[in-house]
């Protein structure tokens, strides 16, 4: 801890609502003697990166909950309890919401995740010193523009360094969560980790499992969401983290592929080459369908030779990967809705490869799908992360050319969707068809939509006719 820890942030100005907020609370917590509010956390920190988008604003100050609550129950703002017991309230005004939380000292951790009991202080030190990273322990002054900086966390930031505050197994035993937040904020922001600590890391990685489900997914959810999600996974590897949160991926680190289609390596390293090259607007729940895509890999290879050279198969390995994807997904608490999509993702995975081999009709179907624009995106990546070779071991380029069809096919239909009217209506399928409202409405109604896309509908006389060829 250094002792000149009183830097001057000479520019800090207000720009958003929540800024503005953020200043006026720190303003009236002052007025009223609490002279030790600060903005604290991953504001601060993002502030110091220069990001844009900075989050939500997080303030400590020496006022007690209960003081808080007073002070700001009024006509102007909402005061709602979130974290009592911890200290935390959230003040809301407009569209905005701020937690206050009072300076703390923590007793024993039971399960790895929170104090048993918590002391009320008035010293931000003390109140530092149970932060978990030095970048995240920085307490800005937004009145005066002080920042407290008592382990130097803006000297790590530009050092590029992660560092615990304290020792790392006492930070970890308080909070198994933790390790994959070192892991994240390494990613994340491009950061170096000491050697010691990666190892602290490493011993302790069986401890996330204490964390429940849902926490270990909103982490990996970060780390997915990241720019730099393949270092994080491959660090989440290195740190033997991923085998406790899912070894069924750890396992794909250990499944070769054979050169002539997989040069860059192992499905480990070709799911992490494919994580890197995805499109940055890839959203959510494609990313978890690319990184389960060939998951089913480990558990359907087998060792064969084609055209004189050792060539590994996994046939059926997107239904077997499905199948695997579908336990990993319930055992971390993703939603059904979810699941049901980045299933659909893994399963058909392989389907703009096939698509040049179907019929018109079935062409149609699919790109039809509200889910084949994702389809597309992964199936891009997968593609730019399989480097062929040829017998001699020469390396060649990866092919777009069933992504390029299978894009052109989709940009055509997507275009003749928006220009072309419906023929029918669900009324004239119940009524034509004698049959109440339900789910083979819809069936009939996609099966109408398809003919008139690929051309053998024209009209509504047509479609018509088509029912009516159904009925009989």
């Amino acid at each position: 801890m250094k002792k000149d820890h009183k830097p001057k942030i000479k520019q800090w100005k207000p720009k958003t609502s929540q800024e503005k907020l953020a200043l006026k609370l720190t303003k009236i917590l002052k007025e009223k003697g609490h002279k030790h509010t600060y903005i604290v956390g991953g504001y601060v920190r993002d502030y110091f990166l220069k990001k844009k988008d900075t989050g939500a604003i997080d303030i400590a100050t020496q006022a007690s909950p209960q003081q808080v609550t007073r002070i700001f129950r009024n006509k102007k703002y909402s005061v709602i309890p979130t974290g009592i017991k911890h200290g935390t309230v959230t003040v809301h005004q407009g569209a905005c919401d701020i937690e206050i939380t009072t300076f703390r000292t923590e007793g024993k951790y039971a399960d790895f995740r929170r104090p048993k009991n918590v002391k009320f202080i008035d010293d931000p030190l003390m109140d530092a010193r149970r932060r978990d990273f030095t970048i995240n322990a920085m307490y800005l002054d937004p009145v005066t523009g002080e920042l407290l900086d008592f382990f130097d966390g803006q000297a790590d930031l530009k050092k590029k360094v992660l560092r615990f505050v304290g020792t790392a197994e006492k930070r970890i035993k308080e909070d198994a969560l933790r390790l994959m937040r070192a892991v994240r904020f390494t990613s994340a922001l491009e950061l170096r980790i000491g050697a010691r600590d990666l190892a602290t890391i490493r011993k302790n990685a069986r401890l996330i499992k204490e964390i429940s489900p849902e926490r270990v997914k909103q982490e990996l959810d970060k780390i997915m969401l990241s720019e730099h999600r393949a270092k994080g996974l491959a660090l989440l590897r290195k740190t033997d983290l991923l085998k406790h949160i899912s070894p069924e991926l750890e396992k794909l680190d250990r499944t070769p592929q054979s050169d002539n289609y997989h040069s860059e390596g192992n499905v480990w390293v070709h799911t992490l080459m494919a994580l890197g090259l995805i499109q940055h607007d890839a959203d959510l729940r494609t990313l978890y369908g690319l990184l389960f895509h060939d998951i089913g890999k480990a558990e359907t290879m087998r060792r064969i030779r084609r055209d004189g050279r050792p060539h590994t198969t996994f046939y059926n390995h997107q239904n077997v990967g499905t199948e695997i994807t579908g336990k990993i997904l319930s055992r971390l608490r993703f939603s059904n809705a979810e699941i049901a999509d980045i299933l659909w993702f893994v399963k058909n995975h392989h389907v703009p490869y096939a698509l040049q081999k179907m019929r018109k009709g079935k062409q149609v179907r699919w790109v039809l799908d509200s889910r084949f624009e994702n389809l597309l995106k992964i199936y891009r990546a997968d593609s730019l992360a399989s480097i062929p070779t040829d017998k001699k071991g020469r390396r060649h380029k990866p092919s777009l050319e069933s992504y390029n069809f299978s894009k052109n096919i989709w940009r055509r239909v997507s275009i003749t969707k928006v220009l072309k009217k419906k023929l029918l209506t669900g009324e004239d399928v119940m009524r034509i068809l004698k049959i109440d409202s339900g789910p083979r409405v819809g069936e009939v109604l996609r099966a109408v939509q398809e003919k008139q896309y690929a051309g053998k509908l024209k009209t509504r006389k047509d479609a018509l006719a088509f029912l009516k060829k159904i009925l009989n």
